[in-house]
């Protein structure tokens, strides 16, 4: 059976909501929570619309053998769950969907047991669920077709413009975090290492004078050690006064730097909020290879801000 372009992309819209159907549902059952899971914010999972437009590619001249079915579609859609996984991470640099835990898989993106449910479903797809959904769109006059396809299209493209906006957004805001971090050790180093200096070069400078009184008669060492005191205290004041200027003009950079960093950082953090909580909310499982503690923390700042305004919420209503 050939398609014309727009019922191929109908199908592609019909099975991303399918898709967003199972994956939901599946994850909400084990979260305990209702999820709206997937990338974007409406109904919608493309890598399911996609794997099953690659499902039927593969399989259109071998429909009546199973086997073949089962391992094309398992091979095809393995293959673009693996370079739509590696793109997103390279991209957003962020895994939305990991497979770490599993025993057989590749850089998270890709698994064994994930592979064989491809194979399951086309056929499953081929089988049971594809035939009611072609008669659907077949039985739909071309100008219907037309006009859903448009309609759920500029849906589609907008809601894929903001969900890459704000994954671009959180990416960015990993990357300020990191950043900040280790410039902030950086500094911390700096600072050590200066304080490590001045403590070796006044304990230094001290053990010299005593060395000096303890060859100098009682009486004399009185009056030698009160004004070597005073010389001291005068010549530690000048120095710290030294080493003040010379922190502030070795640091002077790297602190507006961080003050730079900072403000970049709140502005990150503060910037479409929202839409990033529902981002994490949607991927429970998502994690950062690059990001690691970055995306832990940010993760965890954006459910305590939900949490913050869910109670302020809650007692606005009480009242």
């Amino acid at each position: 059976m050939h398609y014309s372009i727009q019922q191929w992309v109908l199908f592609f819209y019909i099975y991303c909501f399918f898709g967003w159907c199972f994956e939901s549902t599946y994850v909400s059952i084990r979260k305990r929570r209702f999820v709206n899971r997937g990338f974007l914010h409406s109904p919608m999972l493309p890598i399911y619309g996609s794997g099953a437009v690659v499902m039927l590619l593969v399989t259109m001249q071998i429909r009546g053998h199973v086997v073949w079915m089962f391992f094309a579609g398992m091979v095809g859609a393995t293959l673009l769950e693996l370079l739509v996984g590696l793109a997103m991470e390279a991209i957003f640099k962020v895994k939305y969907w990991d497979y770490s835990n599993q025993r057989i898989q590749y850089k998270g993106v890709i698994c064994l047991s994930s592979s064989l449910c491809w194979g399951l479903f086309t056929v499953l797809l081929n089988q049971y669920i594809h035939k009611p959904v072609e008669e659907f769109v077949l039985g739909l006059s071309w100008v219907t077709v037309l006009v859903v396809v448009i309609v759920v299209s500029v849906i589609f493209l907008c809601d894929t413009v903001v969900s890459v906006k704000v994954a671009l957004g959180i990416r960015d805001m990993l990357d300020a975090k990191a950043r900040f971090r280790k410039e902030a050790a950086e500094v911390a180093e700096q600072l050590s290492e200066r304080f490590e200096s001045m403590r070796e070069n006044w304990s230094e400078s001290f053990g010299d004078r005593l060395t000096e009184l303890g060859k100098t008669p009682v009486v004399e060492r009185l009056n030698t050690l009160a004004d070597a005191v005073n010389e001291r205290l005068n010549a530690l004041a000048k120095m710290a006064g030294d080493r003040e200027q010379e922190e502030i003009r070795v640091l002077s950079g790297l602190r507006e730097r961080l003050k730079s960093l900072k403000r970049e950082n709140e502005s990150q953090t503060e910037r479409m909020t929202y839409l990033k909580l529902k981002m994490f909310r949607r991927n429970p499982t998502a994690t950062s290879g690059k990001f690691r503690e970055e995306f832990s923390q940010v993760r965890e700042e954006q459910l305590n801000w939900y949490e913050k305004h869910r109670q302020e919420k809650k007692k606005r209503k009480g009242q």
